[in-house]
Protein backbone atom coordinates (compact mmCIF):
# COMPACT_ATOMS: atom_id res chain seq x y z
CA UNK A 1 0.00 0.00 0.00
CA UNK A 2 2.88 2.14 0.06
CA UNK A 3 4.18 4.23 -2.93
CA UNK A 4 6.94 6.45 -3.47
CA UNK A 5 5.26 9.57 -4.28
CA UNK A 6 7.78 12.82 -3.93
CA UNK A 7 11.75 13.08 -3.82
CA UNK A 8 10.84 15.79 -0.90
CA UNK A 9 11.88 14.31 2.59
CA UNK A 10 9.25 15.90 4.51
CA UNK A 11 6.46 14.93 1.63
CA UNK A 12 7.37 11.30 1.65
CA UNK A 13 7.86 11.27 5.29
CA UNK A 14 4.22 12.44 5.53
CA UNK A 15 3.46 10.03 3.03
CA UNK A 16 4.66 7.21 5.07
CA UNK A 17 3.00 8.02 8.46
CA UNK A 18 -0.27 8.61 6.87
CA UNK A 19 0.02 4.95 5.82
CA UNK A 20 0.75 3.89 8.99
CA UNK A 21 -2.22 5.80 10.45
CA UNK A 22 -4.78 5.08 7.72
CA UNK A 23 -3.89 1.25 6.66
CA UNK A 24 -1.41 -0.30 9.40
CA UNK A 25 1.67 0.04 6.92
CA UNK A 26 4.56 -0.55 9.86
CA UNK A 27 7.08 -1.52 7.70
CA UNK A 28 8.33 0.13 4.16
CA UNK A 29 10.75 -1.67 2.53
CA UNK A 30 12.77 0.46 -0.91
CA UNK A 31 14.33 -2.28 -3.16
CA UNK A 32 15.95 -0.10 -5.44
CA UNK A 33 18.88 2.00 -6.76
CA UNK A 34 19.16 4.65 -4.95
CA UNK A 35 18.98 7.92 -7.49
CA UNK A 36 21.94 10.38 -6.49
CA UNK A 37 19.53 13.05 -5.33
CA UNK A 38 17.06 10.97 -3.61
CA UNK A 39 17.30 11.78 0.53
CA UNK A 40 17.20 8.04 1.92
CA UNK A 41 17.46 8.38 4.87
CA UNK A 42 16.24 10.94 6.02
CA UNK A 43 18.13 14.01 6.84
CA UNK A 44 15.97 16.35 9.00
CA UNK A 45 14.61 15.47 12.17
CA UNK A 46 11.13 16.58 11.16
CA UNK A 47 11.43 14.16 8.69
CA UNK A 48 12.94 10.93 10.73
CA UNK A 49 10.02 11.77 13.55
CA UNK A 50 8.26 8.42 14.52
CA UNK A 51 10.89 6.86 11.60
CA UNK A 52 13.78 4.12 12.28
CA UNK A 53 16.02 3.81 9.18
CA UNK A 54 17.28 -0.15 8.93
CA UNK A 55 19.49 -1.39 5.82
CA UNK A 56 20.89 -4.82 5.54
CA UNK A 57 24.43 -4.79 3.85
CA UNK A 58 25.96 -8.17 2.30
CA UNK A 59 29.92 -9.53 1.32
CA UNK A 60 29.24 -8.20 -2.11
CA UNK A 61 31.51 -11.22 -3.06
CA UNK A 62 28.28 -13.25 -1.53
CA UNK A 63 26.35 -11.38 -4.08
CA UNK A 64 28.36 -12.35 -6.71
CA UNK A 65 27.72 -16.07 -5.79
CA UNK A 66 24.61 -15.11 -5.88
CA UNK A 67 24.89 -14.48 -9.74
CA UNK A 68 27.37 -17.44 -10.45
CA UNK A 69 24.46 -19.88 -9.30
CA UNK A 70 22.73 -18.88 -12.18
CA UNK A 71 25.13 -20.31 -14.61
CA UNK A 72 26.19 -23.73 -14.85
CA UNK A 73 30.05 -23.87 -14.56
CA UNK A 74 32.31 -26.98 -15.49
CA UNK A 75 34.78 -27.96 -12.91
CA UNK A 76 37.31 -28.97 -15.33
CA UNK A 77 37.70 -25.86 -17.05
CA UNK A 78 38.37 -23.88 -13.88
CA UNK A 79 36.16 -20.75 -14.91
CA UNK A 80 37.95 -20.13 -18.27
CA UNK A 81 34.46 -21.02 -20.01
CA UNK A 82 33.08 -18.76 -22.54
CA UNK A 83 29.77 -19.05 -20.52
CA UNK A 84 31.72 -17.91 -17.33
CA UNK A 85 30.31 -15.04 -15.23
CA UNK A 86 33.53 -13.91 -15.10
CA UNK A 87 33.35 -12.40 -18.48
CA UNK A 88 30.01 -10.99 -18.02
CA UNK A 89 29.74 -7.25 -19.40
CA UNK A 90 27.39 -6.55 -16.39
CA UNK A 91 27.41 -2.93 -17.28
CA UNK A 92 25.95 -3.45 -20.93
CA UNK A 93 22.98 -1.21 -22.07
CA UNK A 94 19.88 -3.50 -21.75
CA UNK A 95 22.28 -5.88 -19.81
CA UNK A 96 21.87 -8.54 -17.26
CA UNK A 97 20.02 -6.18 -14.99
CA UNK A 98 20.54 -4.37 -11.58
CA UNK A 99 20.99 -7.37 -9.24
CA UNK A 100 23.65 -9.26 -11.25
CA UNK A 101 26.00 -5.71 -11.79
CA UNK A 102 29.35 -5.49 -10.14
CA UNK A 103 29.41 -3.63 -6.49
CA UNK A 104 25.96 -2.81 -5.68
CA UNK A 105 26.81 -2.08 -2.56
CA UNK A 106 28.27 0.98 -4.14
CA UNK A 107 25.98 1.32 -6.64
CA UNK A 108 22.53 1.12 -4.72
CA UNK A 109 23.71 3.63 -1.99
CA UNK A 110 25.52 6.27 -4.41
CA UNK A 111 22.95 5.72 -7.63
CA UNK A 112 26.19 5.54 -9.32
CA UNK A 113 25.45 3.55 -12.59
CA UNK A 114 28.71 3.60 -14.77
CA UNK A 115 32.18 3.67 -13.83
CA UNK A 116 32.92 4.40 -9.83
CA UNK A 117 35.05 7.02 -7.78
CA UNK A 118 36.18 7.72 -4.69
CA UNK A 119 33.07 10.30 -4.57
CA UNK A 120 30.67 7.57 -4.84
CA UNK A 121 32.14 5.01 -1.99
CA UNK A 122 31.83 8.47 0.14
CA UNK A 123 28.70 8.96 -0.77
CA UNK A 124 27.67 5.32 -0.13
CA UNK A 125 29.33 5.91 3.41
CA UNK A 126 27.64 9.01 3.88
CA UNK A 127 24.30 7.52 3.41
CA UNK A 128 25.45 4.41 5.93
CA UNK A 129 25.74 7.10 8.69
CA UNK A 130 21.80 8.10 7.89
CA UNK A 131 20.68 4.72 9.37
CA UNK A 132 19.59 4.17 12.97
CA UNK A 133 20.55 0.28 12.82
CA UNK A 134 23.01 -1.06 9.70
CA UNK A 135 22.77 -4.76 9.56
CA UNK A 136 25.63 -6.49 8.26
CA UNK A 137 24.85 -9.80 6.92
CA UNK A 138 26.89 -11.65 9.34
CA UNK A 139 25.05 -9.72 12.26
CA UNK A 140 21.81 -9.91 11.15
CA UNK A 141 20.19 -12.59 13.56
CA UNK A 142 21.60 -10.20 16.27
CA UNK A 143 19.84 -7.53 14.76
CA UNK A 144 16.46 -8.50 13.98
CA UNK A 145 16.51 -10.70 17.33
CA UNK A 146 17.74 -8.43 19.89
CA UNK A 147 16.93 -5.07 17.96
CA UNK A 148 14.09 -5.34 15.42
CA UNK A 149 11.66 -7.78 17.14
CA UNK A 150 11.69 -5.39 20.83
CA UNK A 151 11.18 -2.34 18.90
CA UNK A 152 8.97 -3.62 16.95
CA UNK A 153 6.81 -5.83 19.45
CA UNK A 154 7.22 -8.60 16.98
CA UNK A 155 7.08 -12.22 17.90
CA UNK A 156 6.97 -15.79 16.94
CA UNK A 157 9.37 -18.88 16.45
CA UNK A 158 11.79 -18.75 13.44
CA UNK A 159 12.28 -14.99 13.46
CA UNK A 160 12.03 -13.36 16.82
CA UNK A 161 11.97 -16.30 19.27
CA UNK A 162 14.47 -18.89 18.57
CA UNK A 163 18.31 -18.69 19.80
CA UNK A 164 20.75 -17.72 17.96
CA UNK A 165 22.97 -19.53 16.93
CA UNK A 166 27.22 -18.41 16.13
CA UNK A 167 27.50 -21.18 13.55
CA UNK A 168 27.63 -19.47 9.49
CA UNK A 169 24.73 -20.50 7.25
CA UNK A 170 26.07 -22.65 4.90
CA UNK A 171 22.73 -23.36 3.28
CA UNK A 172 23.92 -23.34 -0.25
CA UNK A 173 27.04 -25.12 -1.74
CA UNK A 174 29.67 -22.66 -2.89
CA UNK A 175 29.84 -23.30 -6.99
CA UNK A 176 33.44 -21.62 -7.10
CA UNK A 177 35.30 -23.36 -3.76
CA UNK A 178 38.32 -25.24 -4.75
CA UNK A 179 37.66 -25.61 -8.54
CA UNK A 180 37.95 -21.53 -10.26
CA UNK A 181 41.76 -20.55 -11.46
CA UNK A 182 41.99 -18.14 -8.48
CA UNK A 183 43.63 -15.56 -10.85
CA UNK A 184 40.06 -14.92 -11.73
CA UNK A 185 38.81 -14.73 -8.16
CA UNK A 186 41.78 -12.28 -7.85
CA UNK A 187 40.66 -9.92 -10.49
CA UNK A 188 37.00 -10.05 -9.47
CA UNK A 189 37.87 -9.26 -5.91
CA UNK A 190 39.47 -6.71 -7.06
CA UNK A 191 36.93 -5.46 -8.95
CA UNK A 192 34.89 -5.70 -6.22
CA UNK A 193 37.12 -3.50 -3.93
CA UNK A 194 34.97 -0.20 -4.04
CA UNK A 195 31.81 -2.47 -2.26
CA UNK A 196 34.16 -4.19 -0.23
CA UNK A 197 35.42 -1.01 1.47
CA UNK A 198 31.78 0.18 1.54
CA UNK A 199 31.13 -3.36 3.17
CA UNK A 200 33.89 -2.85 5.90
CA UNK A 201 32.38 0.33 7.22
CA UNK A 202 29.11 -1.34 7.54
CA UNK A 203 30.58 -3.90 9.94
CA UNK A 204 31.87 -1.38 11.91
CA UNK A 205 28.41 0.36 12.26
CA UNK A 206 26.05 -2.36 12.84
CA UNK A 207 29.12 -3.73 15.25
CA UNK A 208 28.94 -0.80 17.06
CA UNK A 209 25.27 0.31 17.01
CA UNK A 210 24.40 -2.98 18.21
CA UNK A 211 26.97 -2.82 21.15
CA UNK A 212 25.24 0.98 21.73
CA UNK A 213 22.01 -0.62 22.10
CA UNK A 214 22.96 -3.22 24.58
CA UNK A 215 22.99 -6.02 22.60
CA UNK A 216 25.37 -8.53 24.12
CA UNK A 217 27.35 -11.81 23.13
CA UNK A 218 28.02 -10.23 19.96
CA UNK A 219 30.87 -12.29 17.98
CA UNK A 220 34.40 -10.43 17.97
CA UNK A 221 34.51 -8.02 14.53
CA UNK A 222 36.96 -9.55 12.65
CA UNK A 223 39.60 -7.12 12.03
CA UNK A 224 40.76 -8.61 8.45
CA UNK A 225 39.70 -6.41 5.61
CA UNK A 226 36.96 -8.24 3.19
CA UNK A 227 38.58 -8.64 0.43
CA UNK A 228 41.69 -9.98 2.20
CA UNK A 229 39.46 -12.59 3.67
CA UNK A 230 38.07 -13.08 0.37
CA UNK A 231 41.39 -13.79 -1.23
CA UNK A 232 42.43 -15.93 1.55
CA UNK A 233 39.49 -18.72 0.89
CA UNK A 234 40.05 -18.83 -2.38
CA UNK A 235 43.20 -18.00 -3.57
CA UNK A 236 45.33 -19.59 -0.92
CA UNK A 237 46.97 -16.23 0.12
CA UNK A 238 48.24 -16.22 3.92
CA UNK A 239 47.08 -13.10 5.63
CA UNK A 240 49.86 -12.31 8.12
CA UNK A 241 50.85 -9.83 11.08
CA UNK A 242 52.97 -8.22 8.22
CA UNK A 243 49.94 -7.46 6.25
CA UNK A 244 48.62 -4.93 8.87
CA UNK A 245 52.17 -2.90 8.73
CA UNK A 246 50.64 -1.89 5.66
CA UNK A 247 46.90 -2.16 6.18
CA UNK A 248 44.56 -0.92 8.54
CA UNK A 249 42.63 -3.48 10.55
CA UNK A 250 39.18 -3.07 10.51
CA UNK A 251 38.18 -2.31 14.04
CA UNK A 252 36.64 0.29 16.34
CA UNK A 253 39.88 1.81 16.69
CA UNK A 254 39.92 2.35 12.96
CA UNK A 255 36.57 3.88 12.93
CA UNK A 256 37.99 7.30 11.54
CA UNK A 257 40.45 5.63 8.91
CA UNK A 258 37.27 4.01 7.24
CA UNK A 259 34.74 6.98 7.76
CA UNK A 260 33.78 9.44 4.99
CA UNK A 261 35.26 12.94 5.15
CA UNK A 262 32.52 15.11 7.26
CA UNK A 263 32.82 17.74 5.01
CA UNK A 264 31.87 15.25 1.86
CA UNK A 265 28.86 14.40 3.99
CA UNK A 266 27.62 17.99 5.15
CA UNK A 267 27.52 18.40 1.84
CA UNK A 268 26.20 15.31 0.61
CA UNK A 269 23.15 16.43 3.05
CA UNK A 270 22.85 19.49 2.07
CA UNK A 271 22.29 17.83 -1.95
CA UNK A 272 19.48 15.25 -0.48
CA UNK A 273 17.79 18.00 1.17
Amino acid sequence: KHCLVSYNEEVEAENIRQNYRNYGVQYVSYEFMLPPRFPLPFVSDTARRGLFFTTIVRDPFRRFLTFVRRVELSKESKGHEVNSPFWADLNAPGGVGIYAADNLNARWLSGAQFQLSSDHVNAAKCRLQLFDLVIADKLYDYAVKKVMCPLNGWKGKGICDDEITKEEHKSKVDPLENHTDPLLIGAWVERLRPSFEIYDYARILSWKQLKERGVKDLPELSEVPSYMDTLSKYANMEVSSGHFRKIKRVSLENEDYFSPPVEFCDTMKQVWT
